[in-house]
């Protein structure tokens, strides 16, 4: 009876995730709290998710700011024999399968054998805010029976830089973490000083040694006059008090600060390399908030990791004590009802586990990883607690054998849940007895998708699948633990430029998701750092607010993310605060101060030569300056929006003069690329980066073809590059546009970026390319990175970051979203009915379909800093109808393509207008 109840409940569950994959918006950007949002990087998903930088699985998060996760994990089996440990660094047999636009169900797929032949999809589904139930579905295909087991894991783990050291105050005494500062100044400025990496704070270093893991440093004190501010609220019962603060410096060095404010005194600071602290007493007539300021003397560094107020008269105000991570839960074992409950010393909620299967042993592995330790292990059949280096603890439930006929299956299921000591028996005493009461989740309506496009399906839904899995936590930035969407989850941190492209995906599948990854790589005016930066400023963010505003005309969404966007902008254009992007005459940008990478392309050649040859300080990509033109474009129509006419005067100002800069000493007519330019001593521009022997153009490549997304080019400079992105002698190779020219001297074929083919730079490219009013480039395009993608993912089912140019076939991280995620925009924009697309140059006021998809209406206008042209706007109606079209009453010439894709001309004009697609009238009955 359990099972079919078990069976009935995920046939209602698996409705959404039928074999005919449908993409979808997801949650609604329309009941998003600003005010909430204004100051937080992490997104809104639920405390349980697919978080672990371990092993694949569910995670759950007891206290967002401690940093501190819960995870469990299955991992499948042949009985006795090979098992797969799904670790997330590196291959290891499992694929993110399906997820849920709301990660509200997510399933993974563990291939014992390829392809599809014995197989367990393990799906998760979030129940409530302290429940998930865990289907685990063993499948064999073979004419063989098998004999598998089931490895239920539940383990914790810390933050990367959990602090080895606590403090603890006495009952009167206060402690201040030295990184609470009103105010924090070095003398010597750096460009960094308003684009902290990671969005740190200004100063912090993040080490375990220190109390809470962090302090104050990063030079702090070598100059004299750096300083430090602090407000602090005196109570009446320390008018006569004690400051003391806590410490670290090199042994043998002594750094001096002045105290002024609440005590005015000389303070010495000796280093011995370990915590001290140094007391200043102080006397106030009256309580009340008084300041803290140190100002160094110049003398020697010292951290600073805080420092406590307490009365004088208290002979011990804090004690400093090493504090360890305790791994080993509290365990109360129920073998007989099948659960067991655990306890960690550092988490308040108790967590329980539930299974349905009486052939199981409840065992620990006490060690910090599995991936070996488990394996070697696999044949004692003996222990019940196997001890390693005690540096990790997972506890065990070993479900077996579990036996299967051939051609055949098994659904076996378990129970999560957290919550106090009763809460958690109370959910597993009704998992025993009768399974949990829970209700279904409403199936989602598939969304339709043209014919032509159903072959896709299967590649999307794993895109889909890495790009809502790829999500990690904790993440630190400003001040905070976060959760973060990563490009894979080998990458463990930030990344600025792949979670745009992240945000551009998402715009297809939760536009609230979407919206809140833009948020967390931006900033408000308040924020030392002008935006979130890691890995290659490129400000991706800017266009995928622009796709996102296309889809939704949130007109909130538009005067929030406006001043966040103008930040991001104003740094990148050189007009912000430390930026050092400008400071070239001759009106060129260059980031190499941020990063060694202009724009994501690792071993691009000619920015490989400027770093090989030291000129960073001299030499200027194109894409820096044809970046910030289209962004200033953007944000131009942005500001015309929302009335801001003194900054529409100021973007037309940077774009003439980026313009002119690109035109007068960036063109190279003898290669027809643009290129990258030296500069003089004074920053005058001097000549082109040629690469040697041989005097060619170094520049070859995207970067030299990046003026054409920014709008700038003359009609030869147009028709030669977009000849050269097509020509199979040049940049279009058998898997799509190669980052570099096949026919130049440093091309290879063995690189990462030079002699691959990659999505993000495709993506600019392609909406260039409709708004230049070249559809069936467009298509060209996107069609053969659609069949490019399904051909390697229907294959191997990996997602990976880029493709060998010659073969088509996939490289480089196996679940990888981040860069890759356009696929998901090609597909919504050809094959997905009701999806809109527009360039870069077209703003959608207003837009709607009629019920059926036969009729759309659109209020459009565009940018008008570029000189009026043909755009195109893609629109996907029902297909079984024929269409006309027209704007401002005129008709359009347009063509179709997959029986309910038109692609429509715009006219030649920048004036606003509304745009109509009807049924044709000799249709009309």
């Amino acid at each position: 009876m359990r099972h079919l109840f078990y069976s009935v409940l995920f046939l209602g569950l698996s409705l959404c995730q039928n074999e005919a994959f449908a993409q979808h918006s997801g949650a609604s950007v329309k009941n998003i709290d600003f005010g909430k949002l204004l100051h937080s990087h992490d997104v809104s998903l639920s405390a349980w998710g697919p978080y672990s930088k371990k092993y694949a699985g569910i995670s759950h998060i007891p206290d967002i700011a401690s940093g501190m996760r819960f995870d469990f994990s299955v991992m499948p089996a042949y009985y006795r024999n090979k098992v797969l440990i799904p670790n997330v660094r590196f291959e290891s047999g499992y694929f993110p399968w399906e997820f849920s636009a709301g990660l509200k169900q997510f399933t993974y797929r563990y291939e014992l054998e390829w392809k599809d032949k014995v197989y367990v999809d393990v799906t998760y589904t979030i129940q409530d805010s302290s429940t998930v139930l865990v289907k685990m579905h063993s499948v064999n295909k073979t004419d063989l029976q098998q004999n598998l087991a089931l490895n239920l894991m539940s383990f914790i783990d810390y933050p990367e830089n959990y602090a080895a050291k606590k403090i603890s105050c006495s009952e009167g005494a206060r402690w201040f973490n030295a990184l609470s500062y009103q105010s924090l100044s070095y003398v010597k400025k750096t460009p960094r000083d308003h684009l902290v990496y990671d969005g740190w704070l200004r100063g912090e270093v993040r080490q375990s040694d220190f109390i809470e893991g962090r302090a104050i440093g990063k030079g702090f004190g070598t100059t004299a006059g750096d300083s430090v501010t602090y407000s602090v609220n005196i109570k009446p019962g320390q008018l006569k008090g004690k400051l003391s603060v806590i410490y670290k410096a090199k042994k043998g060095t002594v750094s001096s600060f002045r105290i002024s404010g609440l005590a005015n005194e000389e303070i010495q600071l000796k280093g011995t390399g370990d915590l001290e602290s140094a007391d200043i007493p102080f006397s106030v007539s009256a309580p009340g908030t008084r300041q803290v300021v140190l100002v160094a003397s110049g003398s020697a560094e010292a951290e600073i990791n805080g420092f406590v107020i307490s009365d004088q008269s208290e002979p011990e105000p804090f004690k400093i004590e090493t504090q360890v991570m305790d791994f080993v839960a509290k365990t109360e074992e129920n073998p007989a009802s099948q659960n067991m409950i655990l306890k960690y010393r550092d988490m308040l909620p108790y967590y329980g586990i539930g299974w349905d299967n009486k052939s199981s042993q409840i065992r620990e592995f006490r060690h910090s990883e599995l991936d070996i330790f488990f394996k070697n292990l696999v044949h004692n059949h003996v222990d019940k607690v196997f001890t390693g280096n005690k540096e990790g603890s997972f506890s065990n439930v070993f479900i077996r054998p579990i036996e299967i006929l051939p051609q055949s299956d098994h659904t076996a299921y378990a129970v999560i849940c957290s919550g106090s000591y009763s809460q958690v028996k109370d959910r597993l005493n009704q998992f025993s007895s009768s399974g949990p009461a829970l209700t279904k989740t409403p199936a989602s309506a598939e969304e339709a998708i043209l014919g032509e496009g159903k072959k896709y399906l299967f590649s999307q839904k794993m895109m889909q699948a890495a790009l809502l899995s790829n999500v990690v936590y904790p993440v630190y930035t400003q001040n905070s633990y976060i959760r973060n969407f990563t490009p894979g989850k080998w990458w463990n941190s930030l990344y600025t430029w792949d979670s745009g492209f992240i945000a551009l995906g998402m715009n297809e599948v939760n536009q609230r998701l979407a919206a809140e990854c833009i948020n967390a790589y931006t900033t408000p005016d308040d924020s030392q750092s002008a935006f979130i930066h890691h890995g290659s400023p490129l400000p991706v963010q800017v266009y995928a607010f622009l796709d996102l505003w296309n889809k939704t005309q949130s007109k909130e969404l538009l005067s929030y993310f406006y001043p966040r966007l103008r930040r991001l902008y104003l740094f990148t254009a050189g007009k912000f605060g430390s930026s050092t992007i400008g400071l070239l005459k001759s009106g060129l940008l260059k980031t190499w101060d941020y990063f060694y990478n202009s724009a994501g392309w690792d071993d691009y050649p000619p920015q490989v030569g400027v770093h090989a040859q030291k000129l960073e300080d001299s030499t200027a990509p194109v894409s820096n300056t044809a970046h910030a033109i289209r962004v200033a474009k953007i944000l131009r129509m942005m500001a015309l929006k929302l009335g801001l006419n003194d900054d529409v005067k100021e973007y037309d100002q940077d774009i003439a003069r980026f313009t002119a800069a690109l035109q007068n000493f960036s063109w190279d007519k003898q290669s027809g690329y643009f290129s990258y330019v030296k500069h003089d001593a004074q920053g005058n521009a001097a000549s082109f980066f040629n690469y040697e022997p041989g005097g060619v153009n170094f520049n070859m490549g995207l970067d030299g073809v990046s003026p054409l997304m920014a709008g700038i080019c003359t009609e030869d400079q147009k028709n030669i590059l977009v000849k050269k992105l097509f020509s199979p002698e040049r940049l279009w190779t058998p898997s799509g546009i190669s980052a570099v020219d096949q026919s130049a001297p440093y091309y290879k074929n063995d690189g990462y970026w030079n002699g691959s083919v990659w999505m993000p730079h495709q993506w600019f490219i392609w909406k260039t390319l409709l708004d230049i009013g070249q559809p069936q480039l467009a298509y060209k395009l996107a069609g053969k990175a659609l069949d490019v993608w399904k051909t390697e993912t229907d294959a191997s089912y990996y997602t990976f970051e880029h493709f060998l140019a010659k073969s088509g076939r996939g490289a480089g991280w196996h679940q990888f979203s981040g860069l890759s995620a356009p696929v998901l925009a090609w597909f919504s924009s050809y094959y997905k009915i009701g999806t809109v697309t527009a360039g870069f140059e077209t703003w959608i006021d207003e837009k709607s379909f009629n019920p059926d998809y036969s009729g759309f209406k659109a209020n459009l206008s565009f940018d008008n800093s570029t000189k009026p042209h043909v755009r195109t706007l893609l629109v996907c109606m029902k297909p079984d109808k024929q269409y006309q079209t027209s704007f401002n009453g005129k008709k359009l010439a347009f063509t179709v393509l997959n029986k309910g894709l038109l692609q429509i001309d715009l006219p030649s004009s920048n004036a606003p207008g509304v745009l109509d697609v009807t049924v044709r009238a000799d249709e009309v009955k």
